[in-house]
């Protein structure tokens, strides 16, 4: 009797054991924070085609699927940043897209894309602080902080990736105001070049400044929404067109006049990327997004310069 009850438990312990085990699989693969490939799945795969999108490699929407486009735009990424291209985001890739930390060094260290916690919120108020706006200190480190980054990473002379590591943040602590200097200056330049355009507009209100960094303005009517139900119905809680999430500095444009993903400097509302679209933005029109209802309500709708910066 006692033999039988071992026997009969023993059964009934491996058969749990496999139960768990077979719930657990999966036919598709996890995206880890080591490496994303074909087939791969999650919020991985979700912070690698919206990052891929803002630089420029269209991988389509940001779905979480690491499907044969996102593999495509992976292996463009890592032809232009001189990698191996085996389509694989391995620690290399997401390094140099900005979205990890170099996988020798602690974590904890390095802030890039998808951070969040207090230390991006230092990060932030520190970029504010120096005219390199990144909206609201919000602790979230997205794409308006990403662009603010790399903006003074070029500022200050050093490697240009978007990720706050120590040089960066020495940087930052011990910048002197030339740097700051130089980012109102070069800020003062788009709209200098802004303001000599506008002179020169043919009837299409359209006109190419010529600046050596190949950037051209335009002349938009510009109107404002955010993220809420009523001006998103019946897309709430969606992201952006090209995956990244709604929020300041994210622009819905018309992509047969402004490319998606392009950077923007825009007269009364600064850096911004061409993230959206909409169906009534059509020509030169531009929708901004702004933090919360009231501030779309405030900006109504105004005309103003537009430069895409190449």
């Amino acid at each position: 009797m006692g033999i039988r009850k071992l026997v009969t438990s023993m059964f009934l312990f491996a058969f749990i054991i496999g139960g768990i085990m077979f719930a657990g699989a999966t036919p598709t693969q996890a995206a880890t924070n080591d490496n994303a490939k074909l087939g791969a799945q999650g919020a991985e795969v979700v912070k690698l085609q919206q990052t891929l999108n803002y630089k420029g490699f269209w991988c389509g929407e940001a779905d979480g699927v690491f499907d044969a486009q996102t593999h495509k735009a992976v292996v463009a990424f890592q032809k232009s940043a001189g990698l191996k291209t085996d389509g694989i985001a391995g620690a290399r890739t997401k390094y140099e897209l900005g979205i990890a930390h170099p996988a020798s060094k602690a974590n904890s260290t390095y802030l890039f894309w998808g951070s969040r916690g207090p230390e991006v919120a230092k990060i932030q108020q520190a970029l504010n602080s120096k005219g390199f706006t990144c909206g609201t200190a919000d602790g979230i480190f997205g794409p308006l902080t990403y662009n603010a980054v790399e903006r003074f990473q070029k500022a200050a002379g050093i490697i240009v990736n978007g990720i706050v590591g120590p040089e960066t943040r020495k940087a930052l602590e011990t910048a002197d105001t030339k740097v700051t200097q130089q980012n109102n200056a070069a800020n003062n330049v788009e709209n200098k070049t802004t303001a000599q355009s506008s002179t020169r507009e043919a009837a299409s209100n359209v006109s190419r400044s010529g600046s050596s960094r190949g950037s051209y303005t335009l002349t938009m009517k510009a109107t404002a929404y955010c993220p809420c139900a009523k001006c998103n119905y019946p897309y709430y809680g969606k992201p952006s067109y090209i995956g990244l999430p709604l929020g300041y500095g994210i622009v819905a444009v018309d992509p047969r006049v402004i490319p998606m993903g392009s950077k923007l400097y825009i007269e009364g509302y600064g850096h911004a990327i061409a993230a959206d679209q909409g169906g009534a933005i059509k020509g030169n029109r531009i929708d901004l997004c702004f933090s919360s209802h009231q501030e779309a309500l405030r900006w109504g709708m105004k005309n103003v310069k537009v430069t895409v910066i190449k």
